[in-house]
């Protein structure tokens, strides 16, 4: 089976961000959706190789988007089915971005909220597939980080509720996910 070094490609990922868009390293956004994200200690994060800010920030900047979204899956990504542990950090500046229009990108970051809010739903111990495909919930503390966090942002998910044309499944894993 081939396995992919995450943290890695996140790390290439950021500097090719950073490469192409040398400003985001010195500039610090005024954003209100980023409010607060220059003072998270990234680095003291488990699987967390790179500072998140420069990634957010290159979320808000139309020419960066789409290589900061990509740096952004490998970040908050632990596998082709799994959320990493620098999701939950993530979750209440991606909801910020993804209930403002004019943010670039908005139906690929609310795409990046969605795959969380369901990969972040506990597992049922009683059934076997839900075991296969995500693994006992007590060896996945993130999937918990991020459902709190989900929860702490539950006016947010409200909004992203109301005012997108979601399927019934996505609305019902949101609303699990915040615990709404």
């Amino acid at each position: 089976m081939c396995k992919v070094d995450h943290e890695a490609a996140a790390v290439t990922a950021t500097a090719a961000l950073t490469a192409a868009h040398p400003h985001l390293l010195q500039v610090v956004s005024a954003h209100p959706a980023l409010e607060g994200c220059e003072q998270v200690e990234w680095s003291s994060i488990p699987g967390c190789p790179v500072d998140v800010s420069v990634v957010l920030r290159g979320l808000l900047d139309p020419d960066a988007a789409e290589t900061a979204e990509r740096a952004l899956d490998w970040l908050v990504m632990s596998g082709p089915m799994s959320i990493s542990c620098t999701m939950h950090a993530v979750v209440p500046y991606l909801l910020r971005l993804a209930v403002d229009p004019s943010t670039p990108r908005r139906n690929e970051l609310v795409g990046i909220v969605l795959v969380a809010a369901a990969l972040s739903a506990p597992t049922d111990p009683d059934n076997a597939w839900d075991l296969a495909v995500g693994g006992l919930e007590e060896d996945h503390p993130e999937r918990a980080l991020c459902r709190a966090a989900f929860a702490a942002n539950a006016a947010l998910v409200r909004r992203l509720l109301a005012g997108l044309h979601l399927d019934d499944g996505d609305r019902a894993s949101l609303a699990q996910a915040a615990g709404l």
